[in-house]
């Protein structure tokens, strides 16, 4: 290579030189700083959404702040696990789809619809989880016949008192 190099006339051995320097440069610059400089622009569109939502966030909280207290989830009343479930499966229009109510122990119970609106029941057992603290430990589900309709066997248990 180095007889190769000197070979060359001063004039090619220039414009090679320029020319290699020039390589490099265009060579650093596709490889390092346009890679850098594209993550750097990223970053900081990622950093403006954040503020963003950091300013949503800080809005929402002095709005919920204002509304007063929170509900507290689990309220108990005085009525079982099993009126409870009854009364609120009949106020969600669940009533029609209801087969049985059966109560397994104090603080469970076994439930069963027939031909039951999915989205109704849906409704139903997030009301209940979070006005009684009702929580699911059972669920099984299978279409029925009909657009949006299912037969549900499912175990509700109450919270400890």
């Amino acid at each position: 290579m180095k007889d190769w190099w000197l070979a060359q006339s001063a004039r090619d051995r220039r414009i090679l030189s320029i020319g290699g320097a020039l390589a490099s440069l265009l060579l650093g610059y596709a490889l390092i700083w346009l890679p850098l400089q594209r993550n750097a622009e990223e970053w900081r569109r990622r950093a403006s959404a954040a503020d963003v939502s950091v300013i949503w966030m800080r809005d929402a909280v002095q709005r919920l702040r204002a509304s007063g207290p929170a509900p507290a989830v689990g309220m108990r009343d005085d009525r079982s696990l099993l009126a409870v479930v009854d009364a609120g499966v009949r106020e969600a229009g669940l009533g029609g789809a209801l087969l049985r109510v059966e109560p397994v122990s104090a603080g469970q119970v076994r439930v069963y619809f027939q031909q039951a609106s999915f989205d109704a029941l849906t409704t139903w057992l997030q009301t209940i989880g979070s006005s009684h603290g009702v929580r699911v430990v059972e669920l099984s589900v299978q279409r029925s016949a009909g657009v949006g309709l299912v037969d549900v066997r499912l175990a509700l248990e109450s919270p400890v008192p």
